[in-house]
C-alpha cells in the first residue's frame, strides 16, 4: 500500500512518499531515502542496558538518529522529494548486525581429510569456487552476519565476490578477504598438486612459502591481489591430518607479521599448539584463530599484547568435525578449556564460528558453545559486534547502532540476553540501509 503525502510549510513544498519495505518506488529516483525502524526493543550498543520503544532513522546507509518513542513520518523533517519507508519491528529485539572474524565461503564440509598428496585433483576451478562463495554469503548474510573475515581461499572466487558486493552488483556481507592462507610445503593450507610443487607461481597463488623470504613475498603477493588482511598456518590442522604441532620456524612467523604490517595489514594466525601461539604474539600477531593448546602463559602474553582469540568452539566440539567422527577432538578442548580460561583471565575475544568446516548459515552455533562453557549471553553479542568491529578495524562504521555508523541492523522475536539461541532465526536483517530480509524472507540478490 502507498500513501503520499503533501504538506506546504511556509515557503517550503515537502512531497514525502511512504512506501511498504520491498516496494517499488514511484516516479523518478529520490534524493535522499529515509527509512523509520520502529524498535521495540533496542540493543543499540552491546554492553549497555537495552532500551524499549525506540525510533531508528536511517538516511540512505546510514543512521541519521535514535529517538525514544514512535516518531511519525510526518515529523521527521526530510528534504524535498525524500522516499520514507515505515518499517515496524515494534514488536522485535533490535541489535548490531552480527560479525564472524572466521569463515570460509568458497566451500563447504567434505567428507574426508587428507594433507595434499600425489594424485590429488579435487581442487574446484576459481570460477566454481565463486559460485559457492555467492551462495553461501547470501545464506551467511540471512543468518544475521553483515559483516566476516574469509580466512582461507584462492587468488579469485571471494576477491570476485567482496567487489559484487562492494560495487553494489549484489547484497551480500561486507567480506575481509584474506585470500590464500599462507602455509608451508605439506603443511595445513598447503593445496598444490605433487607435480607442481616447485612451480614458483603456483605457490604464490596457493600461499606456499618455506622460509623467511619466501613467506615475506606471500605476504606482498596476496597484498598485490587486494588481500584485506593475511592468514598463516602457524601449525597443522585437522581438516588436512597435519597434526597440532608448530610447522613454521619463529622466524617464518617474523617475516609474515612483520610484512603484512608494513603494508598496512592486520595477521592472524591458525594455531593449536601453546608454543606456536606464543610465537605468534611474540612476533607481534593480531590475532589467534582457535587456540586449542593455549596454555596460561599464552594467555597472560595475549592479554599483555591486546591479541585477540577467535575460539571457534564450532571446529572441535561438539563432533563430527568436517562430518567425519572425532572424539579427540572434544577430549582435548575439555581438557585445555582455552576459551573458559581466556575469557576468565580477560583476553579479548572476537567471535568466530570456522563456518565452511560446517553448513554456512548455521554460524550463531558458535553463540550455543560460547555461553554453553560460561560466557554471559551479552558478552557473546558483545564479542560478535563490538569486539570483532575492533579487531576488523571497522569499529568506527560498525558494531553498533549509533549516529553516523553504517545501518547494519538485525531483529528476532525475543530477547537473546535470555535466550542465545533466538539467533538461530533472524526475522530482519539490514545492511549499509538496504533491506536484505524482511518478515523472515530474503530479497533479491542481484541489482542490474
Amino acid at each position: 500500500m502507498k500513501l503520499y503525502i503533501t504538506g506546504i510549510m511556509a515557503f517550503l513544498f515537502v512531497s514525502l512518499t511512504i512506501v511498504q519495505p520491498g516496494e517499488a518506488r514511484p516516479g523518478k529516483a529520490k534524493t535522499d531515502n529515509y527509512k523509520i525502524i520502529y524498535a521495540g526493543t533496542l540493543l543499540s550498543v552491546p554492553g549497555k542496558k537495552p532500551q524499549s520503544d525506540m525510533t531508528i532513522i536511517v538516511k540512505n546507509d546510514r543512521i541519521e538518529r535514535i529517538e525514544k518513542g514512535f516518531l511519525s513520518a510526518e515529523a521527521l523533517g526530510a528534504d524535498t522529494d525524500s522516499t520514507i519507508e515505515l518499517i515496524d519491528l515494534s514488536d522485535k529485539f533490535i541489535l548490531p548486525g552480527l560479525m564472524d572474524a572466521h569463515v570460509h565461503l568458497n566451500h563447504q564440509p567434505t567428507r574426508s581429510r587428507h594433507r595434499r598428496q600425489r594424485g590429488d585433483r579435487d581442487k574446484p576451478t576459481g570460477a566454481q569456487s565463486a559460485v559457492n562463495t555467492m551462495v553461501y554469503a547470501r545464506r551467511t548474510l540471512a543468518a544475521g552476519f553483515t559483516s566476516v573475515r574469509d580466512l582461507g581461499s584462492d587468488d579469485q572466487s571471494v576477491f570476485a565476490v567482496r567487489e559484487a558486493i562492494n560495487k553494489g552488483r549484489m547484497i551480500g556481507p561486507r567480506i575481509l578477504v584474506a585470500g590464500s592462507a599462507l602455509a608451508i610445503t605439506g603443511g595445513h593450507g598447503d593445496s598444490i598438486p605433487m607435480e607442481k610443487t616447485g612451480d614458483a607461481l603456483a605457490r604464490l597463488k596457493d600461499g606456499t612459502c618455506d622460509g623467511p623470504m619466501e613467506c615475506r613475498k606471500a605476504v606482498r603477493y596476496q597484498y598485490k591481489l587486494g588481500a584485506d588482511l593475511i592468514k598463516f598456518t602457524a601449525t597443522g590442522g585437522a581438516a588436512s591430518n597435519t597434526g597440532m604441532e608448530s610447522q613454521f620456524f619463529a622466524g617464518e612467523i617474523q617475516s609474515i607479521v612483520k610484512t603484512a604490517h608494513l603494508l598496512g595489514l592486520k595477521a592472524t594466525t591458525h594455531a593449536y599448539a601453546a608454543g606456536a601461539i606464543k610465537d605468534a604474539v611474540r612476533a607481534g600477531v593480531d590475532s589467534i584463530e582457535h587456540g586449542f593448546l593455549l596454555d596460561d602463559e599464552g594467555i597472560q602474553m595475549m592479554k599483555k599484547q591486546g591479541v585477540w582469540l577467535v575460539p571457534t568452539i564450532s571446529a572441535s566440539y561438539p563432533p563430527p568435525i568436517l562430518k567425519i567422527p572425532d572424539p579427540e577432538s572434544v577430549k582435548l578442548r575439555n581438557k585445555y578449556r582455552a576459551f573458559e580460561r581466556a575469557y576468565a583471565a580477560g583476553v579479548k575475544i572476537a567471535f568466530g564460528s570456522d563456518a565452511g568446516t560446517f553448513t554456512h548459515g548455521t554460524n550463531a552455533k558458535e553463540f550455543d558453545m560460547m555461553v554453553g562453557f560460561g560466557m554471559t549471553e551479552m558478552d557473546a553479542i558483545y564479542a560478535a559486534t563490538v569486539s570483532t568491529a575492533r579487531l576488523f578495524g571497522i569499529d568506527d562504521e560498525v558494531g553498533t547502532l549509533e549516529a553516523g555508523k553504517l545501518a547494519d541492523i538485525i531483529a528476532v522475536k525475543g530477547s537473546p540476553l535470555s535466550d542465545i539461541s533466538l539467533l538461530h532465526k533472524i526475522d530482519f536483517v539490514m545492511k549499509g540501509g538496504k533491506i536484505a530480509k524482511y518478515k523472515g524472507q530474503m530479497t533479491e540478490p542481484f541489482s542490474y
